[in-house]
């Protein structure tokens, strides 16, 4: 007697342990990134130049990769892009601009599923040379925010993203030379706005 009601027990727990889901991995991804950056304005930001306006960023290609881990419903991913943009001035002498963001960035997803919305924001250094003078570069802690759409197909998957990269320009911790050079007399956020699009693989 005592023997059946052993093996009833043993199957009862075979059974809970056959139908308890297993923990899912997080699966990890790499995305391919090329799009757009709108450059932020800073002519209503009292100048250096007053003979040379600085009118800000111009709008220029971005490109680069991200590699992240996500578990519904939370994300997070790294990103490493590179603009080649340049300043505009009321002069006429505009001059190269390279930016580049190294930032790490915790996401939600809002549905499961092969199409899921996120929304999410991180931080991570952004790196800025001036293509003028002694060719000064500033690299500064940034932080970003923003969203977008995921499609998966498989292993395979489309994304658009939204992002605000917002660098902050602090005039008493900048080089002389980028100061005078950007044409920036007092302390700034930067706002460069991401439109780009992304080939997505999974593993």
């Amino acid at each position: 007697m005592h023997t059946r009601h052993l093996l009833i027990i043993l199957l009862l727990i075979s059974m809970v342990t056959l139908l308890i889901p297993k923990p899912v991995a997080a699966i990890p991804a790499v995305t391919f990134v090329l799009g757009t950056m709108i450059g932020d304005s800073l002519s209503e930001v009292l100048q250096v130049r007053l003979a040379r306006l600085t009118e800000g960023f111009e709008n220029a290609p971005i490109l680069g990769g991200r590699m992240g881990w996500s578990l519904f419903p939370f994300a997070v991913e790294g990103s490493l892009l590179y603009s080649p943009s340049a300043i505009d001035s009321t002069g006429g002498d505009s001059f190269g601009a390279s930016i580049m963001y190294a930032e790490v960035e915790a996401q939600m997803l809002i549905l499961p599923g092969p199409v899921s919305p996120f929304f999410g924001g991180g931080i991570g250094l952004h790196s800025i040379k001036l293509q003028v003078g002694t060719t000064p570069r500033e690299t500064v802690i940034g932080y970003v925010f923003g969203g977008g759409v995921r499609a998966t197909f498989g292993t395979l998957g489309l994304r658009v993203d939204i992002k605000d990269h917002i660098t902050p320009l602090k005039i008493t911790e900048l080089d002389p030379n980028f100061v005078d050079a950007l044409g920036t007399a007092v302390s700034n956020n930067l706002h460069n706005i991401e439109f780009s699009g992304g080939v997505t693989i999974k593993f």
